[in-house]
């Protein structure tokens, strides 16, 4: 026998072993340009909700920004809101609980 024709009894494992030697090295390339694809478009996707987003906030920024003519308000020492804060008496003496004055520190003594 030759060796053409003990080649051609392994012709079928040959051919399966190339398969497998090529089959997942297809695979990777057609999952892997598929992927790509996917990815393109969901950046193309992000970039135009981000140029959306930026002429709305565009938009916010211009109408709450106050026109230029507009003076801003300072308000005087003296308003018509200003409150008069009472004047605090001083303790009788310095170190003595506030208690000492009550009902409870009377029967206590």
């Amino acid at each position: 026998m030759t060796v053409w024709s003990e080649l051609a009894k392994d012709s079928g494992g040959i051919a399966l072993f190339v398969i497998w030697l090529v089959l997942p090295l297809v695979y990777v390339i057609a999952l892997g340009r598929r992927y790509v694809r996917q990815a393109r478009e969901a950046a193309q996707e992000a970039t135009w909700a981000n140029e959306e987003v930026q002429a709305v906030l565009e938009d916010l920024q211009d109408a709450i920004e106050p026109d230029e003519s507009d003076q801003p308000t300072v308000p005087t020492a003296r308003a018509e809101d200003t409150w008069e804060l009472p004047r605090v008496e001083r303790p009788e003496r310095v170190g003595k609980h506030r208690l000492d004055r009550s009902e409870v520190a009377s029967c206590l003594k």
